[in-house]
């Protein structure tokens, strides 16, 4: 620019382009509410397939969401927004929509009730997934163009950690003798193949419950000579809970010498392509839930009450005594499916040359009890009668899927 009049036409062409001016927010529409766009987010899950228990959390969290700030528009959606949703649900009480003193209430008034109440607060990871079905929301929103950029985008995020791994503890020896007890646990067991083998298989293996529950025949081979179970994403309902989580874990000598293959080998007589094919998947959220209640419950009438004790104690249970036999960190990981910090997973997960070091770990691992013997063609009437599940749980969920297309979902917003 020579001359003033130079610097007035450059003013003037910048004016015309809106070069220099500040990004342009997205116009607020009536049609653009925060209840609209929630229905529409979620209808594209469906659509897309998404699980059924995806869904379901992510129409709590926006429910939530909507109830403390507002049916507003998105485009009026600020980071303040977000930090009165990240205090106040951190307050939202257990169960709320099932409990008499809370389910006719408002979403703020449960809250405020609750928080006067001093009611128990959500874990960290709970929390931590409101925020990531949040954020999920708001790329969906700038995807479509309805907000310019994330809300949540500078609100600082908790410090990451393995939650699962990091909660609960081992079985005490005197816990574990009264799990197999042998009286109780045969009892318990003698009419469900799952409640016989899974709580065994967890034990030698420290597999979490959907890991074991989501076995599929194909997934018990013999690899470089050694028979191990594959912990793996092979079929379309099967998931893991990290990358690290796949590995080999070869089947401990007890498992075998209680009749493991003996067990599998009567499954694949019977027609079936699943380890465990009594356990349902019906709502998405993996083949692991039933066997996980009906475990507590087993173990909660044995005496074993404190909160937070389940099946995953197994997991704490290996990682643990392994760890005080002196295996090595990256051993262990292996087995366990554990990241390992800094570690990355090995290009061939069964990682063949040190399959015989597991062998060994697990050899050091004694869990103190005996396992009851598996006697062949044990379970073959209940194995014929599974048969027919798969269509009998087909039918119940097209008959929930209907009555669920049937109501009308309001959320409590006042």
């Amino acid at each position: 620019m020579d001359t003033p009049e130079d610097e007035r036409q450059l003013k003037s062409l910048m004016e015309v382009s809106g070069a220099g001016q500040p990004a342009a927010k997205p116009q607020a529409n009536k049609d653009d509410v925060l209840s609209k766009q929630i229905r529409i987010h979620l209808a594209d899950l469906e659509r897309a397939g998404r699980q059924g228990k995806t869904v379901l959390d992510s129409r709590h969290t926006l429910a939530l969401f909507q109830g403390i700030v507002g049916d507003k528009s998105v485009a009026e959606i600020t980071s303040n927004d977000c930090r009165s949703f990240l205090e106040d649900v951190q307050y939202w009480p257990k169960h709320a929509t099932k409990r008499p003193e809370y389910m006719h209430l408002s979403i703020r008034h449960a809250i405020a009730k609750a928080k006067a109440a001093d009611e128990p607060r959500p874990a960290q990871n709970t929390l931590n997934k409101y925020r990531q079905r949040l954020s999920v929301f708001f790329h969906f929103l700038m995807d479509n163009q309805k907000i310019g950029r994330n809300p949540l985008t500078g609100i600082a995020t908790p410090a990451k950690f393995d939650v699962e791994d990091e909660t609960g503890r081992a079985f005490t020896q005197e816990e574990l003798d009264t799990i197999f007890e042998p009286s109780a646990f045969q009892e318990w067991a003698k009419e469900h193949p799952h409640r016989w083998w899974a709580p065994m298989v967890g034990l030698y293996t420290g597999a979490r419950v959907t890991e074991v529950c989501q076995l599929y025949l194909d997934d018990i081979t013999t690899e470089h000579g050694i028979a191990g179970i594959h912990i793996r994403k092979f079929h379309p309902d099967q998931k893991l809970k990290t990358r690290a989580s796949l590995r080999f874990v070869p089947i401990a000598k007890a498992l075998l010498d209680a009749g493991f293959l003996e067990y599998v080998e009567d499954v694949r007589k019977a027609g079936h392509k699943r380890l465990f094919p009594h356990l349902p998947n019906n709502d998405g959220t993996g083949f692991g839930k039933q066997m996980s209640r009906r475990f507590s419950s087993y173990i909660k009438e044995r005496g074993i009450k404190e909160e937070g004790m389940g099946f995953h104690a197994f997991r704490h249970t290996m990682s643990t005594r392994l760890d005080r036999a002196g295996v090595p960190h990256g051993t262990l990981a292996k087995i366990t499916g554990h990241q390992v910090a800094g570690g990355v997973l090995p290009k061939f997960y069964i990682d063949s040359p040190t399959l015989p070091e597991r062998v060994v770990a697990l050899a050091k691992f004694q869990s103190g009890v005996r396992l009851p013997a598996y006697t062949k063609s044990q379970f073959d009437v209940a194995l014929k009668e599974a048969l027919a599940l798969p269509a009998k749980w087909e039918a119940d969920m097209s008959k929930r899927v209907r009555k669920a297309k049937g109501k009308k979902v309001s959320v409590r917003s006042g």
